[in-house]
């Protein structure tokens, strides 16, 4: 069997687990010992042998401590490491390029952390189960050879055929727990358009019929088969395992005695041996398909991880630089920048570009255009979260690449037609309340929310509250720039004046640069300019 996950361990813990081997150690020959005292003592039970009895639950004793000493030490061996695996993933996801982001997208990233982690700790258990298992089969072994090298020489020979014959089953059981992780995958996809999409789903009857029937269901039952046929062949060596003990004991009842004299006496020793040695057996069987499911598990973990190794674009970052130390700004220009969705064939699937634009500080700028103009692309781009496949992107005269723009992108508050809402003001030390409340108040939030200890006291809000309070902590933030994506959507028609011929002019007044995403054509009068976009350019002459 494959160590990756034993390597996965011992890497991540920082633990050699020594100390639980040693403990499984004396674990199984504690249970080894006991077998030796009740075959013994078995022999004369007409006269009670006190010493066997203080023997026996000496190392009873000692069994249940040592295999509870394992038990927990491997449980904390594999909770120390998964805790540093995620949190070392969610350290690169934070730090990676949202294009990237995007790519692998939100089910792959949470299946992977959240059932990989289970599989992992679970398996881990199995792993100090099959220890204890494994020394109690080779002390049995060692104290069947004292009975009869004979015996022992049989049992090794048809432990070895067996052990061919189950590997050889094993592995057509990993290709296909491998098939089923593609499948899964597959399906989880197609489970989030479902969850991500209910609203354009319950409007479209026949969308939601293609999705489920000729993806949902037919991925499903995909799935069923490929798990099913691994099911099967898991079940087959489990019953293999069950039959093969029987074959082991019978070669010792039919075979042995013509191989050699033997006693009945020994015979039945052998047998009740054996027979001890079943149970431990059945513990390493059971073990092989979920360690090789974990196996599988922290291949997925480390794909994941060099997913997002290769996408942080905050590693090559310097404190040092002309941007670095900037406080304010005059303009923000984009030189021939373009940028492209592309498949995984590198197939590309829309563009933007290649676009000349320049955004001075204090300006209202809005971009407007139908539905897949390229608008969010466009601010995306701007806002350092794409980086330009061609072109430039200037802060001033001053070029941002992957050395600054971290700090570049910290000039920014953005409210996307996709936003999050988060529970608390991350990020801001010191919270003003009092502003905090008065603005509360302006956005009628305050019958709804307030802010104590730290948290609101509610998000599930409808959707135009959940933009108002969004707009709120984008407020609190009190960023240089600020890039509002259809925030006036959704919003009753006084709302909607009151933040293009309030918010916006009060923000402009405080020096604030804003960029609006918007539709509203009764208020383009607010904006200094409109920049209109389609198929991904800017048209010519639509700037004003």
């Amino acid at each position: 069997m494959r160590i990756e996950l034993i390597n996965f361990l011992k890497k991540e813990s920082n633990q050699t687990g020594y100390k639980a081997l040693i403990a499984s150690l004396i674990a199984g020959i504690s249970n080894g010992i006991v077998i030796v005292i009740i075959n013994n003592a078995s022999q004369s039970y007409a006269k009670m042998n006190f010493w066997y009895l203080v023997l026996f639950v000496l190392s009873v004793i000692m069994l249940a401590l040592t295999r509870r000493y394992t038990l927990y030490q491997t449980a904390t061996i594999a909770r120390a490491a998964l805790t540093k695996t995620n949190v070392r993933i969610a350290d690169k996801i934070r730090r990676s390029n949202l294009a990237i982001f995007e790519h692998v997208g939100k089910p792959r990233i949470l299946t992977t952390l959240s059932e990989g982690s289970e599989l992992i700790f679970e398996a881990s258990r199995r792993i100090a189960n099959s220890a204890v298992a494994l020394i109690m089969l080779l002390f049995s072994f060692a104290y069947i050879a004292w009975l009869s090298a004979e015996a022992f020489w049989l049992s090794v020979t048809v432990i070895v055929c067996g052990i061919m014959v189950y590997l050889f089953n094993q592995r057509t059981i990993v290709a296909g727990l491998r098939i089923a992780a593609e499948k899964e995958n597959e399906f989880i996809n197609s489970l989030n358009h479902l969850l991500e999409g209910f609203k354009e789903l319950k409007v479209n009857r026949e969308k939601s019929d293609d999705l489920f029937q000729n993806y949902m269901e037919k991925i499903s039952l995909s799935l069923r088969e490929v798990r099913m046929m691994t099911e099967s062949r898991f079940i087959s060596n489990i019953v293999y395992t069950q039959v093969f003990t029987m074959i082991l004991i019978a070669s010792v009842v039919f075979l042995l005695p013509r191989m050699s004299s033997s006693s009945p006496q020994l015979i039945a020793n052998l047998v009740a041996v054996l027979l001890f040695i079943v149970a431990p057996l059945g513990f390493v069987v059971d073990a092989v398909p979920v360690i090789s499911e974990a196996n599988i598990a922290v291949e997925k973990l480390g794909e994941l991880e060099q997913i997002f190794d290769k996408a942080d674009d905050i590693a090559q970052s310097s404190t040092v630089g002309p941007l670095q130390s900037k406080v304010t700004f005059d303009s923000i220009t984009l030189k021939r920048v373009s940028f492209s969705y592309t498949t995984p064939g590198d197939d590309k699937v829309f563009s933007v570009g290649p676009v000349d634009l320049k955004v001075n500080k204090g300006q209202i700028v809005f971009f407007v255009g139908g539905n897949g103009s390229g608008k969010t692309t466009l601010v995306k781009l701007i806002a350092g979260l794409y980086y330009p496949q061609q072109g430039m992107l200037y802060f001033d005269d001053i070029p941002v690449n992957m050395t600054n723009y971290d700090y570049y992108r910290n000039f920014f508050s953005i409210i996307f037609s996709d936003f999050h809402l988060f529970d608390r003001l991350y990020g801001i030390k010191d919270v003003d309340e009092k502003r905090l409340n008065t603005l509360l108040n302006t956005m009628e939030l305050s019958d709804k929310i307030t802010y104590s200890d730290g948290k609101f006291s509610n998000i599930n809000l409808s959707t135009g509250q959940r933009k108002r309070l969004a707009l709120v902590i984008a407020l609190m933030e009190n960023r240089s720039i600020y890039v509002f994506d259809e925030v006036a959507a959704d919003q009753d028609p006084g709302f909607r004046k009151y933040f293009y011929e309030e918010v916006l002019k009060e923000l402009k007044n405080q020096g604030k640069t804003i960029i609006v995403v918007s539709h509203d054509d009764r208020y383009f009068h607010v904006a200094d300019r409109v920049v209109k976009m389609d198929f991904g350019s800017v048209v010519e002459g639509a700037m004003v």
